[in-house]
């Protein structure tokens, strides 16, 4: 790691990026419920519109989140790598709900929307498809990472030597025998 921002040393720049980090993740969805609220789980056409609502909002919280995996690889942290890993996960499985929730919402609404609103109604679908398709894949790929980072600060670590007793030392001193010099005959 660069020597650039040392976040071992620095306790303050730490606190910032942490606090920094999480604002990106929650503040988007404190925004996006409020225009979602209150929640009307059976009316399909309110989860139509808290779907184009999210989707608009994932890619702050995605920020948000790279950064902490960021700081889990600098700070060489396995517990914030793996919590990186599992928010990930949680976001690819959601967004992976959501999105067949979605599908099967933009078919049933695809037979009651006028004839007037049928352009924008298919361009808001392709729209929000294709969003939430592209952060089901950047989720998964932060997943991934987030625990490939786990396995990449193992292998990074310096190996202990393996280190005989000091009884045994001396003894197999005792038994090896070097010779250094010229033969003479």
């Amino acid at each position: 790691m660069s020597d650039f921002l040392d976040l071992h040393d620095d306790a303050v720049s730490r606190r910032v990026l942490f606090t920094i980090a999480l604002l990106l993740i929650a503040i988007p969805f404190v925004q996006a419920g409020a225009q979602i609220w209150p929640l009307q789980l059976t009316n399909i056409q309110w989860r139509f519109g808290a779907a184009n609502a999210l989707s608009s909002i994932l890619l702050l919280p995605f920020l948000g989140i790279s950064l902490l995996l960021l700081l889990a690889r600098g700070l060489e942290n396995r517990g914030l790598a793996r919590t990186v890993g599992a928010i990930g996960a949680l976001f690819t499985l959601g967004l992976l709900g959501s999105l067949a929730v979605f599908f099967l919402d933009s078919q049933e609404l695809k037979t009651i929307v006028s004839t007037q609103m049928s352009a924008q109604f298919a361009s808001t679908t392709l729209r929000v498809g294709f969003v939430t398709v592209l952060f089901l894949l950047a989720f998964a790929f932060l997943t991934i990472s987030a625990f490939a980072a786990i396995g990449d600060s193992r292998s990074r670590r310096p190996s202990k030597p393996a280190q005989k007793p000091a009884a045994k030392a001396s003894k197999d001193a005792d038994d090896e025998v070097v010779i250094v010099g010229l033969r003479e005959d």
